[in-house]
């Protein structure tokens, strides 16, 4: 599927695109590419009627798996016009509240965490810090596509967001905790005032500050940010709120909602002991947060982006208003562009901490017994002939398993927990455009206290493949022998 009108051709169907979006078909049975211009394609042979039908096939495959053939609802609701009388607002939410709680706690990952700070046991008096704490002051979708910043961050803002049906803030979730565990908790939801939030936190046992950053699409524009973020800093003063709180508790936790990175001037300040990263977790933010920081889900999370010391870090910095942008990077993007110009980053893509601890042993590699004719046109770095056809990601052979990676993983903790290994490989014959290490593989292992896992990761030809311009095909790295570094960790 492509992106809105991120397709240019009629041909990309032999090349594996399925369905073209937005996919408007006029009156004439035609849009851009597809619709009749790609029955005109077939009738001139440009695209065989089998891929046409496979197409079909794969959209509509989708639609039997997820079961929607079958006492389904019909479609009721015009999204783009709710008065409209076809629109029955049917309630299809079921226990989705149940499954974005989990998701949110699942996906929320800790950074930091020392002196035991976290999980919470019962504080005696705790303070809640910050607007991101607080439910919005004119409500959860007042702004238009959710481009503003009010209360907590639980989405970023354009076409691809909704209207909650509730959002639960961290204040009404810590709420109930408290109640439960006698705790005195006093709350200040102003980020500008730092005298006043430093005199709430100062006594606590613990002061919790949250901060935000959002973003969205170009077509709204947010206290001067047209989409894209016009910087890497904490929104409403993030980072002065912070420092005016830890300069006031010597037990303050900061969690973070955000889109993406942000800076963090303040986190080797001696008064912080965790730093929370909840990203923006939807309608449950309040209760899958507070899921964690007081230990019901003990966090798997892994950061899928690298944070870094500086903003000059990422090398990826574009002037508001520049024309003409030089996309130098290559292949190295994010954690690949720090380990390409050993740039040590704050915290690493793939990091994410937990209340227990994790061991990794006994590595074994084996090669599986996987004979594909197209093996030494691969290793010739040369394309196969249906290559040509059909696209050099569609052969079947390409994706089979040909080595085998297994360890084991021990949960040496006393808390039950999961892990989440990834796997990097190292590629022979790398130049100096190459990354250093690439990531393929990852997954999650839940383990209770003192068990262990065997973890099998599979690798084919595709993931120790190069794209060959060229012959515009996966193709191995350099002909002769290969040798792979292998890399397992988390």
């Amino acid at each position: 599927m492509s992106d809105w009108d991120a397709n240019h051709s009629t041909e990309s169907a032999n090349k594996g695109l399925d369905m073209t979006m937005p996919g408007d078909i006029q009156n004439d049975g035609t849009d851009r590419h597809f619709g009749n211009r790609l029955l005109v394609a077939v009738q001139d042979g440009r695209i065989p009627k089998k891929r046409v039908e496979d197409m079909a096939t794969r959209i509509i495959a989708a639609w039997f798996v997820m079961g929607q053939d079958q006492e389904y609802p019909p479609v009721n609701f015009n999204a783009f016009s709710p008065t409209d009388p076809v629109n029955q607002h049917v309630n299809v939410q079921g226990d989705h509240g149940q499954l974005i709680r989990r998701i949110g706690a699942a996906s929320t990952v800790l950074l930091k965490n020392e002196k035991a700070a976290l999980p919470l046991i019962q504080p005696r008096s705790m303070a809640l810090i910050g607007s991101d704490a607080g439910p919005a002051k004119k409500g959860a979708n007042w702004y238009q596509d959710r481009a503003g910043l009010d209360g907590v961050l639980a989405q970023g803002w354009g076409s691809g967001t909704a209207d909650y049906p509730y959002l639960i803030s961290p204040l009404e979730a810590i709420q109930k905790h408290v109640m439960e565990d006698g705790t005195s908790l006093s709350w200040f939801l102003e980020d500008f005032d730092l005298e006043s939030a430093g005199k709430i936190a100062a006594n606590k046992d613990v002061a919790i500050v949250f901060i935000a950053a959002t973003a969205g699409e170009e077509y709204l524009t947010v206290d001067g940010n047209v989409g894209d973020r016009k910087n890497l800093t904490a929104w409403n003063s993030g980072d002065d709120l912070v420092k005016a709180v830890a300069a006031h508790n010597n037990n303050t936790i900061v969690v973070v909602h955000s889109v993406g990175p942000i800076l963090m001037p303040w986190v080797d300040h001696e008064n912080i002991t965790a730093v929370v990263w909840a990203g923006v977790p939807g309608q449950e933010a309040g209760n899958s947060l507070a899921d964690v920081l007081y230990g019901d889900w003990n966090p798997s999370g892994k950061l899928p982006y690298t944070i870094g010391r500086h903003e000059a870090d990422y090398g990826t910095r574009i002037e508001i208003g520049q024309q003409k942008v030089l996309y130098s990077e290559g292949l190295n993007v994010d954690y690949r562009y720090f380990d390409a110009r050993n740039i040590t980053p704050l915290f690493e893509f793939g990091f994410g901490l937990s209340y227990t601890k994790f061991e990794y042993f006994g590595l074994q590699i084996s090669q599986d017994n996987d004979f594909a004719p197209e093996d030494s046109q691969w290793r010739a770095l040369l394309p196969t002939t249906n290559a040509r056809k059909r696209g050099s990601s569609l052969q079947e052979w390409l994706h089979r398993k040909v080595w085998t990676i297994c360890f084991k993983v021990q949960n040496v903790g006393t808390r039950y927990g999961a892990e989440v290994p990834q796997l990097y490989i190292s590629f022979p014959g790398r130049s100096k455009d190459d990354p250093p290490r690439v990531l393929r593989g990852f997954d999650s292992i839940p383990l209770n206290p003192g068990e262990t896992k065997t973890f099998k990761f599979g690798l084919s030809r595709y993931d120790l493949s190069r794209w060959s311009v060229e012959h515009q095909a996966w193709v191995a790295p350099q002909k002769g022998p290969l040798k792979y570094g292998v890399h397992i960790g988390a």
